[in-house]
């Protein structure tokens, strides 16, 4: 069913329009005349996905909602007023249209067909320099969308393979939630340190947050009988375990090969680093002092706080005093002290964390 003749006066219709707001009600009437008033009614197709563009539509009254398949499934992108416009796009680029728009509620409108779009452009230069802003706002809110769900969906991913790894692992979930709370605090704390101030910007924040869960993901690749022994590892069964690191890092590698962004570049340093050692003593690489990627120094210190109040088979948690006590005593030779010293000047922050994401199921993780 097609549309229906409209009794809309077009010249009062696109003054409502925001693409027309700065024209003078001459140039707005000199435009009306292109355009052709409209009525659909609730529930019909105005716009078909797959169908190449050739119209604009101006909203006088009611509403349509923009709808995208997505497998057999229709989506809801967004619902469009009285106006609002739609199909600018495909009517400039003469693709076919990306989304289907429905009649929510009938109403009154204005099409523009393409003969007299390009009339238009041709004819009325504001009417040109409007489209062009129209076009740029609509790509801007495009981009800001596309990027909010890449970031969800990174982060959903991101914790939902940490959470794969730590199944295997007798630690709980909470673990994984404290110590990415303990990097970011910690982080931003280290923003106002003269000597790391300069290395941590806004992105490094949001990245170490993101990322920090994944620290132990090479565990997937541990056999059962190591990763789940409950008593002291042999010297050959840590040097199995001790691989975990690097064998996390290389599965980044296969992401950096398709994907070579600082967030998975930061993922990577995390993972291999996190168990190296100030004073040289770590592993994989031994490396010592500045050598260690900040992030990871930043991590070793949160996941071995974290380790010292949790319960294991062989130990009680720690109190709040014994753990920063720890600490301190391994300030330069496991721990950077510099970090250290910003810690625990700052102790009540990450014990706030832990209470905040604190459980009672004791783990046996082990702090190697």
């Amino acid at each position: 069913m097609g549309p229906q003749a409209s009794q809309l006066d077009p010249a009062l219709a696109l003054g409502r329009c925001r693409l027309f707001h700065g024209m003078s009600a001459d140039v707005r009437q000199r435009i009306a005349v292109h355009f052709e008033a409209v009525s659909f009614k609730t529930g019909q197709i105005i716009f078909k996905e797959g169908e190449v563009g050739d119209s604009l539509l101006i909203i006088g009254d009611g509403e349509v909602e923009v709808v995208k398949m997505v497998g057999q499934s229709p989506h809801v992108l967004s619902r469009l007023g009285p106006g609002e416009h739609v199909g600018e796009m495909a009517l400039i680029s003469n693709q076919r249209r990306s989304a289907t728009v429905r009649v929510v509620r009938a109403f009154h409108g204005l099409v523009l067909r393409q003969s007299a779009f390009d009339a238009l452009l041709d004819d009325e230069p504001r009417f040109a320099r409007e489209m062009l802003r129209a076009i740029s706002d609509r790509l801007r809110k495009t981009d800001e969308t596309a990027l909010e769900q890449m970031v969800t969906a990174h982060q959903a991913l991101t914790f939902s393979l940490a959470r794969l790894a730590d199944s295997r692992d007798p630690e709980t979930g909470g673990h994984l939630f404290r110590v990415r709370e303990y990097c970011t605090v910690l982080s931003g704390l280290l923003r106002g340190h003269p000597k790391f101030g300069p290395l941590i910007s806004d992105e490094f924040v949001q990245n170490i947050y993101l990322v920090a869960p994944l620290h132990d993901i090479g565990k997937v690749a541990i056999p059962d009988g190591i990763l789940l022994k409950p008593g002291k590892l042999t010297d050959a069964e840590f040097e199995i375990m001790s691989t975990h690191t690097t064998l996390g890092a290389h599965a980044v590698d296969t992401v950096l090969e398709f994907c070579d962004f600082e967030i998975f570049r930061m993922a990577k340093r995390v993972i291999l680093c996190h168990h190296e050692r100030y004073d040289g003593k770590g592993y994989p690489r031994g490396l010592q002092g500045d050598d260690i990627p900040l992030e990871a120094r930043i991590m070793t210190l949160a996941d071995i706080y974290d380790a010292l109040l949790s319960e294991r088979v062989y130990k009680p948690a720690f109190s709040y005093e014994q753990a920063k006590t720890e600490i301190a005593t391994y300030a330069g030779t496991r721990f950077d002290p510099e970090i250290v010293a910003v810690m625990l000047d700052n102790i009540d922050c990450f014990e706030t964390v832990h209470q905040k994401f604190k459980e009672d199921t004791p783990d046996s993780s082990t702090v190697d």
